[in-house]
């Protein structure tokens, strides 16, 4: 008797998709880990400072702030890792954490659009929930890592607290709306997208009673919405905390509504239009046959509800404060608008001719009018990845190559989801998941090179090089001709820096606390209320003239960094000999210590007792050089004809001026003029 083979047994379905969870977050982590140092300032600095200050003094501040309210669920998240003792290490840690956050993000996509579109499909969706570039974001410390599965989750909630009404059902929607909003402030939105859900839902079914049974939660969201108009009209800006700004002021309609329109395109673009068209279907066919099954119908409340308040929300916000495509705000709808294609595949997607050729119109009409030449530039891959590899063939071919190049896609995109055959109707998901993949390693590779840029602009090849020089507290001066950049970058990776001065007004863009000094005529440094800042040591600028500092302190110059070619400059670490006072400045110089024809190079000394100026000259040309002492001519020197980078020194003894705060050199030429020395001792 011969028995019949067996056929192998596939495995469940939780295997798969966990497999799923565990590639991506491989992948996701190896290319976060390329990241070598914050990219987007100063958001990632921000986050990362207030969790670690979270760790330290138990309050959401920056250097002990006074610091206006981000979030509540991001600092501890982020600021555990980054408060371990080797921060480096912290940093890496937390970037393989996040790169597990938004990949789980695939389960909940497939738990719930299981029941509505099968395993298979489900499967689909939650492949391409973890295809997304915007998982770029893994590798930067961002709200959007934690957004991205709890957005996810809050539309879950609603879908089935709309599906089946229970009070259970209605509390874990209430629970996870206040977790989004915990987690982004942006979430505020969500209660008028649920409210909405809920009156969408209704239309659908042609029926109140869910309405009717969702008093208590619908009560809350108008209550809710009550409380935000009244903090509103009461001029109060606590309940927005750091984004108070953007609910005063006013927005132009005209810019808002066109940018509203972008992000509807924009949103489409990063779903990658199959799943948009896929929606659209779905609710078209719903109005018009009524949909029989209650979780369908509950999703489409809800993504259609979701989808228009997010974009309506980060379209009039970037309207004045972005004036790009935000994409990054909207990335959480992506794995939502995924169940929809899912959805309609696993019903053989069905295409009625009119309710198609409705759809493509819909899709086709906002994007054909996004203006690529003012979205798609340098600025927009940290706020948009998707456009990375648009920038990428703009960059290698023109503008008019990627116009074409764009809009023919989006016709064979829309023409492929309206003609393909219904028997190789998989070759769709398969050419998505294709374009995000190819779309997250272009944005991947952006953020590495990014990043690495930003390194070597304002750290250097050590970004801990302050903590590894300091033995103490430090202070950092920021002047109107730093970057304020860097001091937040320098902020992050030293945590040895305990305030930041600013001189003369000067306050980096930012929550960070900055103490404002001026300077006395003696070169002592006060802050604005006459006391005297006493720290024991400081970072100042540092010019690019061999070891020349731009301000030179009384103490001793322990470290510098240099950063050759650096519109930044360098940066110099300086042990103060108490008071803190300012010996030198220098001014006027180019960073690689040149000065042009007609432009002149200062050197102020505030101790002119028994100081000397100190200058090397370089003589690139002939010229004429003239050198004043106290804005009077100290000496006049001509070249006729110097050798290359022939060089002229002088020890010029300082003079007091009476009345005067300090003493002055200043040297300039009718030709390019080279400097290797500039200070005074």
């Amino acid at each position: 008797m011969q028995l019949a083979a067996r056929s192998p047994r596939r495995p469940p379905a939780w295997v798969a998709v966990g497999a799923l969870v565990v590639l991506s977050t491989a992948l996701r982590a190896w290319a976060a880990l390329d990241v070598p140092v914050p990219w987007i300032a100063p958001d990632e600095m921000t986050y990362g400072l207030i969790g670690q200050d979270l760790y330290r003094s138990g309050s959401l501040d920056i250097l002990g702030g006074p610091t206006p309210y981000f979030s509540a669920v991001v600092p501890p998240f982020v600021g555990l890792p980054l408060s371990l003792g080797n921060l480096a290490h912290g940093y890496d840690l937390l970037k393989v954490l996040q790169a597990l956050v938004m990949s789980l993000t695939a389960i909940p996509v497939y738990l719930w659009s299981r029941p509505l579109a099968g395993p298979r499909w489900s499967l689909v969706a939650a492949a391409l929930t973890v295809a997304l570039p915007g998982l770029v974001y893994s590798g930067l410390v961002m709200t959007e890592v934690l957004f991205y599965p709890v957005l996810v989750l809050a539309a879950w909630a609603a879908a089935r607290a709309i599906q089946e009404p229970t009070r259970a059902r209605q509390a874990l929607l209430a629970g996870a709306v206040a977790l989004a909003v915990l987690t982004r402030l942006q979430a505020l939105v969500l209660v008028p997208a649920v409210l909405t859900a809920y009156g969408l839902d209704a239309g659908l079914s042609r029926s109140t009673a869910t309405l009717r049974r969702s008093v208590p939660v619908l009560a809350a969201g108008v209550v809710a919405l009550a409380a935000l108009a009244v903090l509103h009209l009461a001029g109060s800006g606590t309940a927005l905390g750091g984004y108070a700004v953007t609910a005063h002021g006013g927005y132009d309609p005209a810019r808002a509504t066109r940018f509203v329109v972008y992000h509807a395109a924009g949103l489409t673009i990063l779903a990658g239009i199959f799943p948009v068209c896929a929606l659209l279907l779905l609710l078209v066919d719903a109005v018009g046959r009524r949909e029989r099954d209650a979780g369908t119908r509950a999703y489409l409340a809800v993504a259609a509800s979701f989808a228009v308040w997010l974009v309506v929300e980060v379209g009039v916000f970037a309207s004045r404060y972005v004036g790009r495509i935000a994409e990054r705000d909207l990335i959480g709808l992506a794995p939502i608008l995924f169940i929809a294609l899912a959805i309609w595949l696993s019903r053989g997607a069905p295409r009625g001719y009119w309710a198609m050729s409705a759809v493509a119109v819909a899709v086709a009409a906002p994007i054909s009018i996004l203006p690529l030449g003012s979205l798609v530039t340098s600025f927009a891959p940290p706020d948009a990845p998707t456009l990375t590899a648009l920038l990428d063939l703009r960059n290698a071919t023109s503008l008019r190559t990627l116009e074409i190049v764009f809009f023919a896609g989006v016709a064979v995109a829309i023409c492929l989801f309206a003609l393909v055959p219904r028997r190789v109707v998989a070759v769709l998901p398969a050419l998505l998941l294709v374009a995000l993949v190819g779309a997250s390693v272009a944005a991947g590779r952006e953020a590495s090179s990014g990043a690495r840029n930003r390194q070597a602009t304002y750290l250097g090849p050590d970004p801990r090089w302050i903590d590894h020089a300091a033995g103490g507290p430090v202070a950092l001066l920021y002047t109107h001709q730093t970057g304020w950049v860097g001091v937040w970058e320098s902020l992050f990776w030293n945590r040895r820096i305990e305030s930041v001065l600013g001189l003369d007004g000067a306050k980096p863009f930012g929550p960070v606390p900055t103490h404002p000094v001026r300077l006395r005529a003696d070169g002592r440094l006060v802050s604005a209320d006459g006391g005297a800042p006493d720290p024991r040591y400081l970072v100042a600028p540092l010019g690019q003239v061999e070891t020349v500092p731009a301000y030179g302190f009384a103490g001793t110059l322990v470290a510098f960094v240099q950063r050759p070619g650096s519109k930044a400059g360098g940066s110099a670490l300086w042990r103060i000999d108490p008071p803190l006072r300012l010996a030198f400045r220098t001014s006027g110089l180019e960073p690689n210590g040149d000065l042009y024809p007609g432009s002149t190079g200062r050197l102020t000394a505030y101790d002119c007792n028994q100081g000397t100026f100190r200058i090397t000259l370089l003589i690139k040309g002939p010229q004429t050089v003239t050198i004043l002492r106290n804005d009077r001519i100290y000496r006049k020197l001509r070249f006729e004809s110097p050798a290359p980078n022939q060089p002229w020194r002088a020890a010029i003894p300082t003079r007091p001026r009476p009345g005067k705060a300090g003493c002055t050199l200043d040297v300039s030429s009718n030709g390019l003029l080279g400097t290797t020395v500039f200070q005074a001792e």
